[in-house]
């Protein structure tokens, strides 16, 4: 029998991945209301790509997913002319612009094979697929050493090449079918597909950041059909959205900040019992102590929920069946405080650096460069210094753009907080049994 199982979960009630873009999805996106309508408003009312800015890990392509199950349930409920279909993964930023339109456009194929039976339903003109599929599940791609993730890296593949039959295709006419499917089924003002251009802030410089957009833009964002939703941390998006080549092309960033804390009790509760499989499940971690860690981890979701699942399979099923809720809570929070202890000890901090953690806790965890004066220092190299020593013992992350020393591009990690933790509770090792 299965450790959730035996809980009385049909499964893992702290799962991290983001949502799913489904009825499940909706109903575990929990206190997002009102970002969720803002969402949807940009989706099918703007004529520009959405934005949105916000913290690692605070749900930003959750909500993307849910939104557009949302948008698609609208109009097979019949509320809206416009037919919005989710891609079937967000797309992750890489350096590479070649790679990453190929990576775009074969997401968009698997979308319209996916697809296929509603946009039949919603009289669409739906693509003759049988060789598009037939082609990107074809042997001879995983032979001649192509990845089905991004089948048109590398050499590319002649236009004349047959494949189990079926028609072959070049790079550039792989794409020009993809364009005309688009424009075929979602005719101007008719819907389209929504994509998620994930995790802008990996390409660390607004510099790098601005010239990938500008090479996707004419072949990826004025594609008809698509709305993409960019999604970013530490600044970065909302530093390369208002550029003059991407005017008009992508929205003002809408921020996401983190679940309120008042949505939090509910939110566990609504993932305990969607999970549950049976009147009484024993929770490894309530509501109750959820709202604990989550404020020891600065409220970051992800990270929150991290850190539930690991402390529930650090123990074995019998240790949460044979003791009480307030039992299992007094160890939850043992077990916080032991994690937090560990990586404090494990930091070697210098003073000066130690303060700079404990000065960006007290500033929100977050900071430009052009900040260094807040923190007492004399000059940027002083600070970034001391930022580098943070970065060697994972404490912060941060981004060196020379080019935007404005941007909030240095921000506390998840193991950062659990020391800022540490340190202002006062802990340490002889007081954590165990250690």
């Amino acid at each position: 029998m299965s450790f959730w199982f035996e809980l009385g979960f049909g499964s893992n009630p702290y799962v991290v991945k983001p949502l799913p873009s489904s009825a499940d999805g909706r109903e575990l996106l929990v206190g997002r209301d009102v970002e969720l309508r803002a969402l949807l408003r940009r989706i099918e009312e703007g004529d520009t790509h959405v934005v949105l800015e916000g913290p690692n890990g605070v749900g930003k392509t959750s909500l993307v997913a849910v939104a557009a199950w949302v948008a698609t349930e609208r109009f097979l409920e019949k509320k809206t002319p416009q037919l919005y279909l989710a891609l079937p993964e967000p797309l992750q930023i890489k350096e590479d612009a070649s790679e990453f339109i190929s990576d775009c456009y074969f997401a968009i194929a698997r979308a319209f094979l996916d697809n296929e039976e509603i946009l039949k339903r919603a009289d669409r003109k739906v693509p003759r697929t049988k060789d598009i599929k037939a082609w990107l599940e074809s042997p001879v791609l995983k032979g001649r050493g192509f990845n089905l993730s991004s089948p048109f890296g590398g050499g590319g593949m002649a236009g004349s090449a047959a494949v189990n039959g079926s028609s072959g295709f070049s790079n550039a006419g792989f794409r020009a079918t993809i364009r005309t499917w688009l424009r075929d089924a979602f005719p101007e003002g008719t819907g389209g597909m929504v994509g998620v251009i994930d995790n802008l802030e990996l390409l660390e410089t607004s510099n790098a950041a601005r010239r990938l957009l500008e090479e996707i833009r004419d072949p990826v964002l004025q594609l008809t059909g698509m709305r993409w939703v960019l999604c970013g941390a530490r600044g970065i998006a909302r530093s390369v959205a208002a550029t003059p080549r991407l005017n008009g092309v992508l929205s003002d960033p809408i921020e996401i900040t983190p679940v309120a804390d008042e949505y939090i009790p509910n939110l566990i509760d609504t993932r305990l019992r969607h999970y549950s499989v049976r009147p009484t499940s024993n929770a490894p971690v309530s509501a109750a102590s959820f709202e604990h860690v989550y404020e020891v981890a600065h409220k970051n979701l992800r990270d929150s929920l991290r850190h539930a699942q690991s402390f529930s399979q650090d123990n074995e099923s019998s240790f949460f069946l044979s003791r009480s809720e307030s039992e299992i809570a007094e160890a939850f929070i043992k077990w916080i405080e032991s994690l937090a202890v560990k990586h404090e000890a494990s930091a070697k901090l210098q003073p000066r650096t130690r303060k700079l953690l404990e000065d960006l806790a007290a500033f929100g965890g977050t900071c430009s460069p052009s900040d260094f004066d807040q923190f007492g220092f004399n000059d940027r190299a002083h600070m970034r210094k001391n930022v580098v020593e943070l970065e060697r013992y994972g404490l912060v992350i941060s981004s060196k753009d020379d080019d935007d020393q404005r941007r909030r591009s240095i921000e506390i990690t998840s193991k950062g907080w659990l020391v800022h933790y540490a340190r202002s509770q006062g802990l340490s090792a002889p007081t954590i049994p165990g250690l």
